[in-house]
């Protein structure tokens, strides 16, 4: 699986190969803060789409969780289907994306 980059650093490029050695794992994503996908393992229209649902879904629990208790911060928000799994780790500059299939 080869890592389209745009201007990720070492370490990231590292860290989403160690992630993508998994069997289960179809590709990953890091998302800028504006919203666009900056490096991944899938394909760009489904980067896209993953990036701009993902994101706006992170953003929603957040606030739903600040509404419950301003103390408390979003880590991980996990997505499970019948298909596959999506779980997304925000954080303030960028989003981190990972796709699997379930089974």
């Amino acid at each position: 699986m080869e890592i389209a980059q745009n201007f990720m650093g070492p370490l990231a490029t590292n860290t989403m190969t160690r992630i993508n050695e998994n069997g289960n794992v179809v590709g990953s994503i890091i998302v800028n803060c504006e919203g666009f996908p900056e490096t991944t393992t899938l394909d760009s229209l489904t980067a896209a789409t993953y990036s701009t649902h993902m994101r706006n879904l992170s953003h929603h629990a957040s606030n739903a969780l600040k509404e419950i208790d301003v103390t408390d911060e979003l880590m991980v928000l996990r997505l499970v289907s019948r298909k596959s799994e999506a779980v997304v780790a925000p954080d303030h500059e960028f989003h981190l994306i990972v796709v699997m299939r379930r089974g």
